[in-house]
């Protein structure tokens, strides 16, 4: 049996993304990218902080916790530090200079604490302008991979010995030989691609079994796939059209947190999917794999 998904916030959040849990302090955060907002959602108090930033940027990709306190979030083609006790941001690094039209887009840490994060066009237009890049706690920037369109969903495996990515223009998501010691990805290959007329791949995640969860654009759905055969092993409905990206947390790992957009959609998807733009959370049978914080 499918448990249902519950709604947490029905925020109408523009593009919705991003979740990471902070198994520390027990609060889910997660942005809106166009309007450049992070979110503090608390599933104890139920209550959704929201820290606008919009004054400043016109976007938000992706937001992580620090180890030592505060958020690593990326504005724009930035990356920077937001300082919960003054409250204010420090830039620590910035890329592309010369791609004024791209920005960031999904990010998560390594175990080891490095931050992998990945840009876009902000409008797309098929062109592989987008990186993969690493940021280590000496505010360090590498390049790991170029030619990317929208570099989107990654995540591990449950030994940290294969790297995930997806680049929501192609229907492919890619698996990597990751490097744990120096935070470097080779071998390239595919891992499992999606069905024509489903969605787009989007934001993805992992389970302690190893499979990949992964957040479908205009498919309305979490599907859970096996990797290692290229299986698909389940889709989980969701009532919003644009799932964006999924994440565990909870007290016990067992919880998904599924963001959504309500960018874009017209009054019929409004009459399918009431909760577009919502938080939403998916108590499974499984034990997901922990987000881990900035190492600064």
């Amino acid at each position: 049996m499918i448990n249902k998904p519950e709604i947490l916030v029905d925020q109408k959040a523009l593009t919705g993304e991003g979740p990471s849990w902070d198994a520390q302090n027990g609060v889910l955060y997660w942005v809106d990218i166009p309007r450049a907002t992070i979110y503090v959602y608390n599933p104890a108090t139920r209550q959704n902080q929201g820290i606008d930033l919009s004054k400043d940027f016109s976007s938000i990709g992706a937001v992580v916790p620090c180890k030592s306190g505060g958020l690593l979030f990326t504005p724009e083609r930035k990356i920077a530090y937001f300082d919960f006790e003054q409250p204010t941001y420090q830039i620590l690094a910035e890329v592309e200079e010369d791609l004024p039209g791209n920005r960031f887009n999904d990010g998560k840490c390594d175990p080891y604490g490095r931050f992998l994060t990945g840009t876009m066009q902000n409008l797309p237009d098929g062109t592989p302008t987008g990186s993969l890049y690493s940021l280590d706690r000496d505010a360090k920037v590498r390049k790991l991979l170029d030619g990317l369109v929208i570099s989107n969903g990654l995540g591990w495996s449950p030994d940290y010995r294969t790297f995930y990515l997806a680049d929501s223009f192609s229907k492919d998501v890619w698996a990597f030989d990751y490097d744990l010691e120096h935070g470097s990805i080779s071998h390239q290959r595919t891992a499992f691609t999606l069905q024509e007329g489903n969605g787009v791949a989007d934001g993805l995640t992992t389970d302690m079994d190893g499979m990949l969860w992964l957040a479908l654009w205009d498919g309305a759905c979490v599907q859970r796939w096996d990797p290692r055969s290229g299986e698909l092993l389940t889709s989980y409905p969701f009532p919003a059209k644009r799932t964006s990206c999924p994440v565990f947390g909870g007290a016990d790992m067992n919880e998904l947190f599924v963001t959504s957009a309500a960018i874009g959609l017209d009054d019929s998807d409004w009459q399918a999917y009431p909760h577009n733009g919502a938080l939403m959370r998916l108590k499974t049978e499984f034990s997901g794999m922990p987000s881990f914080p900035f190492a600064d």
